[in-house]
């Protein structure tokens, strides 16, 4: 089924608020194995939204519209659909009386306008609204399928938790999200191109994210098992070819997943940051439970700090610079000894936009200590964007640790 989903409000056209109910309605209906074809946005408009629903009816079977039920003069959604239906309107009485008794709480009387939220067009199922007032609707009609739902986004999303367990049919339909890092979208999509070009039933749909990506598998049977069997072996083709950039399913971030399988395997965590100025640190910090793996974290920016905090030699500093090998080492050893952990991160690094070193902007150093040693990882980032030099060099300290704790127990998709 090819699903076009149609955002009304010409508020989304000014820019004065994101069209933030097209990514959830995108999301959501992948979930249920149906294809988005197309995102239309269109102004309270009654000439243009005909045009733009007329378009949708030649390339889509399922349409979905959220915005224009409300009780305003252009708010036009379903008249503008049951026009082109053929349909008319009529009172729907339990969403009347709904909007009635939250009037008399307020002691008003119902208007006109107000009375508008409760038309329903004719022979459309009514999809109450636990949330809001104006109800939503489903209908069909020829070979479309039309969703009509509010445009405040907890409205949207209340009706369709509360109703569309039927748009599933009788399949069993399931969904795995699996995260990476320390591969592009680009290279992912080129490892995995055979099975993405193939793949239908379980599907795979790539994800960019900030300096990682994520990627959705959807299967859908007629039992819950046989679905489940077939996302098993459709992630373990993935993950022989980019399995050692996974670190986790579904929401997991990669700094919960660091606390995780630092927590399972009995480990103590400090931080030596430099150039990233505490956000290795914050990162931990914003999970709740962290300080039972995380004990501290030392931002050491000017060498003096590095010197008087954690012990490295300013002789060391002379001769090499703080955005050295050596200095990375001294700082993840000194914040070992400092917070007594059985491992330290440290990063030093240029993020720019000039450099104090003498080392090229994006030279960043990540070392790893611990009691069998300390490890650096010398990273090169471009040089134009200090933010994302610093991000990623965060990530990829997490990554990191990861590597070196070890896969066996990647966080479960909740």
């Amino acid at each position: 089924m090819k699903a076009e989903i149609i955002a009304v409000g010409s508020e989304l056209l000014l820019g004065e608020i994101a069209n933030t109910n097209a990514q959830y309605l995108s999301e959501w209906l992948a979930t249920c194995g149906i294809d988005v074809h197309y995102h239309t946005v269109v102004g309270d408009n009654r000439e243009r939204m005909v045009e733009v629903v007329t378009r949708a009816q030649e390339r889509a079977e399922l349409i979905v519209i959220t915005g224009g039920l409300g009780p305003t003069e252009d708010d036009l959604t379903k008249e503008v659909v049951a026009d082109l239906l053929g349909r008319g309107l009529h009172v729907d009485q339990p969403a009347y009386d709904r909007i009635e008794a939250f009037l008399k709480t307020r002691e008003r009387v119902m208007t006109d306008n107000e009375r508008k939220q409760a038309l329903v067009i004719e022979g459309a199922d009514v999809l109450t609204n636990e949330a809001g007032l104006a109800p939503g609707m489903s209908l069909h009609a020829d070979k479309h399928q039309y969703i009509l739902l509010p445009g405040v986004p907890r409205e949207m999303k209340r009706i369709i938790a509360d109703h569309f367990e039927h748009l599933l049919g009788k399949e069993t339909i399931k969904s795995r999200t699996l995260r990476f890092f320390g591969i592009g979208e680009s290279a992912l999509n080129d490892r995995l191109a055979d099975l993405i070009r193939t793949a239908r039933n379980p599907s795979i749909a790539p994800y960019a994210e900030l300096a990682e990506v994520r990627l959705r598998l959807t299967a859908k049977a007629f039992d819950e098992r046989e679905t489940l069997e077939m996302l098993d072996t459709l992630e373990q083709q993935v993950l022989d070819e980019v399995g050692t950039h996974f670190y986790g399913y579904g929401d997991a971030s990669l700094p919960a997943v660091v606390l995780d399988r630092c927590r399972k395997a009995g480990l103590t965590l400090a931080a030596a940051e430099s150039l990233t100025g505490g956000a290795f640190a914050s990162g931990l910090t914003d999970i709740a439970g962290a300080s039972d793996v995380f004990r501290g974290g030392a931002v050491v920016y000017a060498d003096a700090a590095k010197v008087n905090v954690l012990g490295v030699e300013q002789t060391l500093l002379d001769e090499q610079t703080a955005v050295s090998r050596d200095v990375a080492i001294a700082m993840a050893e000194g914040a070992r000894a400092l917070y007594e952990t059985d491992l330290a991160i440290a990063l030093t690094g240029e993020a720019g936009p000039t450099s104090n070193s003498g080392q090229a902007v994006g030279t960043v150093y990540c070392a790893l200590a611990q009691a069998s040693g300390t490890q650096v990882l010398e990273l090169t980032y471009p040089a134009f964007d200090r933010g994302m030099i610093r991000l990623r060099s965060v990530k990829d300290a997490y990554f990191m640790l990861l590597k070196n704790i070890g896969h066996s127990d990647v966080m479960e998709e909740s």
